[in-house]
Formats: structure tokens, C-alpha cells, sequence
């Protein structure tokens, strides 16, 4: 598969901002607006739909390495998070750790729906490991601890085994926002005690918005409270009967409350299926190559780099700036210049995929070595 092809929309222009969202793939827009068109004569049959989302759960079981009754289809990774909320038996006097200064989606819903619940919010920027301050600031009261897997800013990787091993042994549940790695990164949640994993299509998903993974451990199950549910989440045979109500499902398809959004659904399908053919290890090894042509340059430069330098914490992210320096003023030339990147908290981000070539890494660096 010539993987260059795939995105000729970038044809022109040099894409290096997926962790903020993704053009989509040529196969992926084929199959949306053929979907599209299909929808002039009505909806699809339930068989369609239940076999594009058999596919889905296959399909996202492979990339995660998990097994496809553990996969439930969410809108967002909001939603996902949302459903570990409302499915957690909170107690009176439970806690949940946070951490301060990572992504919204994975902040908000616990401070605005949890009021009763005591919110312990570690800093990022310490001396000492992550992982740690994650450990240290959990108690006998900690019911669950949320974290992003990979930070939005920095490109951070927390190690998920040594988390998700003392949250097992501790008892406490491990919701995890794995937007930022998703796609991007090798994993492997069947030797992982993660209870849920969450990761919107967006980004190193390759889109389209409105569609997205939902993990539950199935050994997580059992400890649940059957809150977040709709009709959907009943097993339904066919929709001829309605009375007497079916059971809820069994697995992580529980958790889909209501009717899909089709046009998403199947567009998603179609990126699964891309990033399967292609191999995760592949993609992973593809992105870690770029990023370290791409910090031996910054490195040349004297750029100050935020983000991890060990590449068991590093990820597809790889944020800088230049003391001195206005680093909008470089967002600027590079827009110029028609590559395209974020600029967050006064640095610039990077986030390249599997399909992008040295040629045109050597054209980022060359826009911000005439910059520096």
C-alpha cells in the first residue's frame, strides 16, 4: 500500500498537526459519501448496521489488542469518559485523581458532575516521575484514578502497566483518555489492567469527528452499577416486539445508549481497517522515526524541548520553542509555508503520522532552521 496516497488532500500542503485532527483518508471519504447517497431512499436495514458495527468491534478489538465484546462505539471521548462516570459505584467519602493541567475532556466531567466527590489534581511540571505522583496521591478513600495516557501538550506516555497494576491491587478503577495515543502508538489492553479506555476517532484515529472507541476490561463488568443506558443497550432480537424488555448486553455494547451516527460509523470503519493493513508496529516505528529525525534537528538548533527525550515516555507529539523568541511568529512562517502544526501555551507542536515522508521533514526543519 503506497500510504502517500492515501491523503492526496495534503497534496501542496505538509500535515504535521494530528494531534489536534486528521484530514481524512481518499478511502474513507469514498465510503462516507457513497453512504450518503445510499440514505436518499431511506435508512439502512439493522442488518447493515449491525454488521458495520461487528466490524467496528473487530476491527478496533485488532488495533487494541483486546477481544470485541470489550469495544463499544461512542461519539466522542467525552462520552466514553462520561460512561465510566456514571458506572463507577461512587461512596460516600470515595476521592478520584486527576491530573491538573491535562486536557479538559478528562477534567470536566468529574469536577461537574461528581460535586461530592474529593478531587486529588496532580501537577505535571515535578522532578519526579509521573507515574509516581499518580501512586502517591491515591489513599484508601481513592476510588478511581482518570488520566490521559498521552499528554496533549508535551506528548508525555504514562506507563499504563505500572499504573494500572497498583490501581488493580488497590482496587481502584483506571479510566484512561487515550485520544493522543490511539493509532499512533502500539498497545496491547489485554495485559494491561486499564477498567476503561477511551479514544475519539479525531486524531491519530484518522477521523472522521463523531465517532470513536470505548474499552471496558471485562473483568471490570461485574463491579459496575448499570447506569449509563438507553434502549440500545438492551440486547434486542429484532425491533417487532418491545414488550416484555430484553436484558442488557453483556459486554461493552451496554454502553451504547442510543441510535448511531452512520455516516461517522462508517467512515471509522474504513480508517480501522487502514490502520490494521498497515500494522500498528509499523505505524508506531514510522512516527518514532520522524520524531527523531525531527529532535536531532531541534536539538542542532538549540530549540528548547518540552517533551519527553526518553522514548519509553515519548509519543507522536513533540512540542518545542525558542528562548527568546515570539514561537507565534514561527507558527506564522510555517502556515506560510503551508505546514500545517499547533501552537499551544507559547510552543510549538508537532505530530506527524505514519504517512508522512523525510522529504518533507526535512522542510519542516528547514522553515524553522531559517526561523532560529
Amino acid at each position: 500500500m503506497d500510504v502517500t496516497q492515501l491523503f492526496p488532500r495534503t497534496r501542496g500542503i505538509i500535515y504535521f498537526n494530528h494531534a489536534s485532527s486528521s484530514p481524512l483518508a481518499v478511502p474513507t471519504r469514498k465510503r462516507m459519501k457513497a453512504l450518503i447517497d445510499e440514505l436518499k431512499l431511506g435508512d439502512k436495514s439493522w442488518d447493515f448496521w449491525s454488521t458495520e458495527l461487528s466490524e467496528f468491534r473487530g476491527e478496533s478489538a485488532k488495533l487494541l489488542k483486546a477481544q470485541p465484546s470489550q469495544i463499544g462505539f461512542i461519539p466522542n471521548t467525552s462520552m466514553g469518559l462520561l460512561a465510566a462516570l456514571y458506572s463507577i459505584p461512587w461512596q460516600e467519602g470515595d476521592n478520584i485523581v486527576l491530573i491538573k493541567d491535562g486536557f479538559p475532556a478528562n477534567i470536566v466531567p468529574w469536577e461537574q458532575n461528581l460535586p461530592q466527590i474529593e478531587k486529588h489534581q496532580i501537577e505535571i511540571e515535578d522532578d519526579r516521575p509521573l507515574e509516581d505522583r499518580i501512586l502517591d496521591a491515591t489513599n484508601e478513600h481513592t476510588r478511581a484514578v482518570a488520566i490521559d495516557w498521552v499528554d496533549f501538550f508535551t506528548g508525555y506516555r504514562v506507563d499504563l502497566k505500572k499504573v494500572g497494576d497498583f490501581c488493580n491491587a488497590q482496587g481502584i478503577f483506571l479510566v484512561v483518555d487515550g485520544i493522543q495515543g490511539a493509532g499512533a502508538l502500539e498497545l496491547d489492553l489485554s495485559k494491561l489492567h486499564v477498567d476503561f479506555f477511551a479514544a475519539g476517532s479525531a486524531k491519530w484515529l484518522l477521523g472522521p469527528v463523531g465517532a470513536g472507541i470505548l474499552y471496558v476490561n471485562a473483568k471490570t463488568m461485574s463491579r459496575l452499577k448499570p447506569a449509563f443506558a438507553g434502549w440500545m443497550s438492551l440486547s434486542w432480537k429484532d425491533f417487532n416486539i418491545f414488550d416484555p424488555l430484553p436484558p442488557l448486553k453483556q459486554g461493552a455494547g451496554r454502553f451504547e445508549p442510543g441510535s448511531y451516527p452512520g455516516v461517522p460509523l462508517v467512515g471509522f470503519v474504513e480508517n480501522l481497517k487502514i490502520l490494521n493493513s498497515v500494522g500498528i508496529a509499523k505505524i508506531n516505528e514510522r512516527i518514532f522515526q520522524t520524531r527523531r529525525f525531527l529532535l536531532e534537528g531541534l536539538k542542532q538548533m538549540d530549540a528548547e524541548i518540552l517533551s519527553p527525550f526518553k522514548e519509553d515516555h515519548a509519543s507522536g507529539i513533540l512540542t518545542f520553542r525558542f528562548q527568546g523568541k515570539d514561537s507565534k511568529e514561527l507558527f506564522e512562517e510555517l502556515s506560510d509555508a503551508r505546514i500545517i502544526v499547533s501552537l499551544r501555551k507559547g510552543a510549538i507542536r508537532l505530530s506527524p503520522h505514519f504517512y508522512n515522508t523525510a522529504e518533507e521533514t526535512e522542510k519542516v526543519l528547514k522553515v524553522i532552521r531559517d526561523f532560529a
